[in-house]
């Protein structure tokens, strides 16, 4: 099976960390055997912590640890290959703090059922000194029912740890579920804490919307912060000039957001700094709020063509259809409480339609990088 090759050569795999100044994107890389060069594109990022990089590959998680440059391979959840019954709910491994000391660590992760209504979790956690997996007290998702299907199921597109020892399962669309002490002697506590501007799917299928492209979510110098494209992507669009951008905080008690700066992006085209660099009129996509600069954003501008395709065409001489073509790529530094470029970059020495659709993650995972020449 492709899990247990994956398995098998984690031990040989070496990470290679891609450092950049910001806004550049910084990346990880693993270096593969010869003989596992075919599994090449296998793994994901799911959540950071500190210097830990979480990574799934299938069923199985990769630790990538960037104070010691050690990667640790840990087996899947107990019976989730003999007996698939669990419900995999997206990016939902987490790492959090264990104890008082920044450097114990445990990996949380959590599964459901594929039963509907408000469905039973299980919450495993596995630490570096048992080696193992242990399951908590069995737990109710804490979820409005018509996030239990039977149209929309909840899904967690991001999970970070905040404050040290609270979790965050976020569906980017929809809400959090917060648990804020996975190793409580009582048992874990879900609560669900709806988003400030819920998106409404109308029953379509959830991958229409690619929610990592017009928000996110994460710890801001001490608070939860959500960022969104108002008006983008949505079944009641606008003129791309009205979109607005705006950024809400979560208040310490978890029950109430304070929007706190509104944009639109018709303001940031018309700014002097957009325009002295002569960046282009494009929607700034896939909005990142850095994780110590308060009202620092950062976000991918995409200059894309659509052109005819050449000698596509019929007996008639009518073109057939149209491809896309990237002309260039850029990542740009705003501060949107003054609405100004502070910097950009190009991500991509030559146009490229990957940058269309990339999964981004704010962190300060560099601080914590062994000093080491790679």
């Amino acid at each position: 099976m492709v899990e247990e090759m994956e398995w098998r050569m984690a031990p040989a795999m070496k990470p290679v960390p891609f450092l950049a100044d910001p806004p550049q994107v910084s990346s990880l890389q693993m270096l593969l055997p010869p003989e596992y060069s075919h599994l090449a594109g296998i793994g994901e990022i799911s959540s950071i912590h500190n210097g830990i990089v979480v990574i799934y590959a299938h069923r199985y998680y990769l630790l990538y640890d960037a104070s010691n440059n050690h990667l640790t391979a840990i087996p899947p959840l107990p019976d989730s290959l003999c007996s698939p019954t669990f419900l995999p709910l997206g990016r939902t491994a987490v790492v959090v703090t264990d104890g008082d000391d920044d450097d114990d660590y445990i990996l949380a992760d959590i599964v459901t059922s594929s039963t509907t209504g408000l469905p039973a979790a299980k919450l495993f956690v596995w630490s570096p000194s048992s080696s193992e997996w242990a399951e908590t007290p069995p737990v109710r998702l804490p979820l409005p029912p018509h996030l239990c299907g039977p149209t929309y199921f909840f899904h967690i597109d991001t999970a970070f740890s905040f404050g040290g020892s609270t979790i965050c399962w976020v569906d980017l669309l929809k809400g959090i579920l917060i648990c804020d002490d996975i190793s409580s002697p009582e048992g874990p506590e879900l609560v669900f804490v709806p988003l400030p501007h819920c998106h409404d799917v109308h029953g379509k299928p959830r991958h229409c919307f690619s929610p990592n492209e017009h928000r996110s979510i994460g710890c801001v110098s001490g608070a939860i912060k959500f960022v969104a494209l108002i008006g983008y992507g949505e079944e009641a669009s606008c003129p791309e000039n009205e979109v607005k951008l705006k950024t809400w905080a979560l208040s310490p008690d978890f029950k109430h957001w304070k929007e706190e700066t509104t944009l639109t992006v018709g303001d940031i085209w018309a700014s002097e700094s957009f325009n002295e660099i002569g960046l282009p009129h494009v929607m700034p996509i896939s909005p990142i709020l850095s994780v110590n600069e308060d009202g620092i954003m950062y976000a991918v501008l995409n200059d894309i063509l659509q052109e005819p395709i050449p000698d596509h065409v019929n007996e008639f001489g009518q073109v057939l259809g149209d491809r896309l073509v990237a002309k260039a790529n850029y990542m740009i530094r705003l501060d949107i409480l003054q609405n100004k470029v502070l910097s950009f970059t190009k991500i991509s020495q030559h146009g490229e339609l990957r940058w269309l659709t990339p999964y981004l993650i704010a962190t300060d995972f560099s601080a914590y990088l062994q000093d080491h020449t790679v």
